[in-house]
């Protein structure tokens, strides 16, 4: 044993060499490629860049110089205007009819110091508002517009002052020449690019003063700041960093994508000051050839380094072949992947031997209802799960410390024991894990309940199946919940004392129910808001054993284990049907009362025919007994339960779903259910420290109004204080069942409470 795992020592510590080497060779040559290609990707990036300016520059002179050439002509026409000196508008038609013969403008427009317009034949032209073209216009400046609607036309005006021209008997303060937008699509065509390119015309705020014209441009609507705000800006730029450049009339780049296809748009100042020129390319434009080249770049760089690591890989792979399938056959799992049992042996055993071992535990992990799991996912999604387990426990354990599966959903783990309140710590850290995992990867499983039965080794020399059976045993007494859907058990002197306990019962039990030791006590539901007994729950008390009363906490789930409850739940039934016999017998209204039934019943299908063969042997109306199966019975097969349900009802019985809230409930399934009454879990009432009893509140009220809306009553379990009463009685509930108003008691107790008197049979 010891040269053997002297020989896996040498090869693996070899093995690590050799993947240490190979890494690193891997990672210089990555390295060395990626600073290649990113310094080849910013050049290239640089480049791009500043042609897009320059293109965009050309582009925005032409504008320049168009609108420069245009003012020009304009004061030629203002001066031709002063010289008339007509005063009338027949002189202004005709030189605005020669003038059209030289540029290309619409038509002349006057504006008074009022700032009402008139076009070259009189007629008045409402203007839009815009301040700083009437702001020019007071203060006797050249001026451009933004988009106005002339005669039902978009036109752009640009405007030069007029010494004091009086037209038609009115002082005219400026004269404007109209230019239909698409006058200037010539000027902002682009040439590069293959026509991809467009370009448009915005004020400083964004707002459209020409629109491109070709089809390659995006859709600017009405403000093309707005509209690229609503696109993907790439990190680095920002729409509120391009404002602020165009208010300070800088130019600039930013890149966005929109529709799908990602842009350069280039913006440049132009005159006049409150104009830019804004430049839209598609990258694939700019970056077509420079694409190419990164991309044979990306390509020779990963065929250097895949051809590196080819030959480093086949070096290890040859050395260590043999070696692995051989450990695959003998120690690996073929669901998990991990250990078997055979090799969790082995190194459990040479952790134990190890004298610097500290103290440890076997731990025997087991998923409750796998078979159930089974059918309900499928044997490769329950094999999913196992492997997942595996993989978060795997992933916390440490030095020394060692898993493998011994059959089906079982697992054996060695971990280092330093107390209970640490082993419950990452028992929990381990299912937080995988929930975290299947909430990621598996969205739709609802991860089962793990258990774990402990084993702390005191003696190292025990044999393993020993220390197993012994952490198995562990689990068949009471397990500690950690969080609802993961428990221990720790194997102690006191689980030995309850199995032999649990033998001592297991005796005495049949003997017990004959000779009467059995007693069935009734806990009283008071209605609301009368608050008076309207019903009761029949529970079973071991009261006359010969040591004293023995509680259903110690006896009924060991009746649950060795199917005993079948015999004790249909005796407790009889004895309800004899009472309310003797009740409906004295002339008394008969109160219903609920009965327990066990999911032991459930396996066999025709377990009704054993109640109402004693319904009806008393003769009672069935409706007075209500049969109560647990919600856990629902969330195990809710399909299944529907079917039960109709079957107790088919029966003439009523049916109540008890300790609702104690599981995984959902308000959602309260619709599935066809059941009389929704039994609310005693949990939603407990005084918890740190808890939020509004939210609680709130889940009880949202459960009582949806069972009212489906016509069920509603019994609150477990009531132990007055304001809690008052508060379920404002959300309506039906009945409250707790300390608050009676503990379990007697029949005759109960009788004398309902009906102020013992009845006799």
């Amino acid at each position: 044993m010891r040269n053997e795992r002297r020989r896996t020592s040498i090869a693996a510590n070899s093995f690590g060499l050799a993947l240490a080497a190979f890494a690193a060779a891997c990672v210089i040559i990555g390295i060395a490629c990626f600073q290649y290609y990113h310094q080849l990707q910013n050049t290239i990036r640089d480049e791009s860049s500043g042609y897009l300016h320059e293109i965009a520059q050309r582009v925005g002179d032409n504008v320049d110089r168009i609108i420069s050439d245009n003012y020009a002509n304009l004061y030629t026409v203002a001066a031709l205007v002063e010289k008339s000196d007509t005063g009338t508008y027949d002189s202004v038609a005709a030189i605005a009819a020669s003038q059209r013969r030289y540029w290309s403008f619409e038509d002349l427009i006057f504006i008074n110091e009022d700032g009402k317009a008139y076009n070259s034949s009189g007629d008045p032209i409402a203007l839009n508002n815009d301040d700083t073209f009437t702001t020019a216009i007071v203060e006797r400046r050249a001026s451009v517009s933004n988009t106005q609607m002339v005669d039902g036309n978009e036109r752009i005006l640009l405007s030069v002052p007029l010494d004091g021209l009086l037209l038609a008997g009115e002082r005219m303060a400026a004269v404007a020449a109209s230019f239909d937008p698409a006058s200037f699509d010539q000027t902002l065509a682009m040439d590069s690019f293959d026509g991809e390119a467009s370009s448009c015309i915005i004020d400083k705020d964004g707002t459209v003063v020409v629109r491109p014209s070709n089809s390659a441009g995006i859709d600017t609507g009405y403000n093309v700041l707005t509209t690229i705000s609503d696109a993907t800006i790439e990190e680095g730029g920002s729409i509120d960093a391009m404002k602020s450049a165009m208010q300070d009339d800088q130019a600039g780049q930013v890149a966005f994508s929109a529709n799908g296809t990602r842009y350069y748009a280039v913006y440049t100042p132009v005159d006049p000051q409150s104009w830019y020129l804004l430049t839209f390319v598609p990258s694939s434009a700019v970056n077509a050839r420079s694409d190419m080249l990164l991309e044979t770049t990306i390509m020779l760089c990963g065929l250097v380094t895949l051809a590196s690591a080819g030959l480093i890989a086949f070096v290890l792979f040859t050395t260590s072949r043999n070696k692995r399938r051989l450990e695959h056959i003998a120690y690996v799992d073929d669901v998990t992947g991990g250990s078997t049992v055979e090799r969790f042996f082995e190194l459990a055993n040479a952790s134990l031997s190890s004298p610097s071992a500290p103290r440890q535990a076997l731990l025997f992990s087991n998923i409750e209802k796998f078979k159930v799991l089974n059918e309900q996912y499928g044997e490769a999604e329950c094999d999913d799960m196992l492997r997942m387990l595996h993989s978060v426990i795997s992933k916390d354990l440490r030095s020394g410390e060692a898993i493998g599966r011994q059959s089906a959903d079982n697992f054996v783990l060695l971990v280092d024991y330093g107390g209970e309140d640490a082993l419950r710590e990452r028992i929990a850290t381990w299912y937080a894990s995988a929930e975290a995992f299947a909430a990621v990867e598996h969205p739709v499983w609802m991860l089962p309940v793990v258990e774990f039965g402990v084993f702390v080794i005191d003696d190292a020399g025990l044999p393993f199946s020993t220390m197993i059976d012994r952490a198995k045993l562990a689990l068949r007494e009471n397990r500690n919940a950690i969080n609802g859907r993961v428990r221990y058990a720790i194997y102690d002197d006191e689980v030995r004392r309850r199995l032999l306990r649990d033998k001592e019962l297991e005796d005495r039990m049949e003997a017990a129910l004959e000779s009467g030791e059995f007693e069935v006590y009734l806990q009283p539901k008071y209605r609301l808001p009368e608050r008076a007994v309207g019903g009761a729950e029949a529970l079973t008390r071991w009261a006359n054993a010969p040591e004293g009363m023995i509680y259903p906490d110690e006896f009924i789930p060991l009746f649950e284990r060795n199917g005993f409850i079948v015999q004790l739940d249909l005796w407790v039934f009889e004895v309800v049907c004899r009472r309310l016999r003797a009740w409906i017998d004295a002339g008394l209204e008969p109160l219903k009362v609920s009965v327990n039934c066990s999911r032991v019943h459930l396996h066999n299908p025709n377990f009704l025919d054993a109640y109402c063969v004693r319904a009806e042997r008393y003769g009672i109306p069935r409706g007075l007994v209500e049969i109560e199966l647990t919600e856990s019975v629902v969330m195990e097969d809710s399909q299944r339960f529907v079917s039960i349900i109709d079957a107790i009802h088919a029966a003439g019985f009523c049916c109540s779903v008890d300790d609702f809230g104690s599981g995984y409930s959902s308000l959602n399934m309260i619709q599935a259910l066809p059941v009389d009454t929704m039994k609310l879990d005693k949990i939603f009432f407990r005084d918890e420290e740190g808890g939020d009893g509004r939210r609680m509140a709130s889940v009880v009220e949202s459960i009582v109004g949806l069972a009212k809306s489906l016509s069920m009553e509603t019994v609150a379990e477990g009531v132990e204080h007055p304001e809690q009463v008052d508060m379920l009685e404002r959300f309506g509930c039906d009945y409250v069942q707790g300390y608050v108003f009676a503990k379990p008691m007697p029949v005759a107790d109960f009788e004398r409470l309902a009906f102020g008197k013992e009845v006799r049979p």
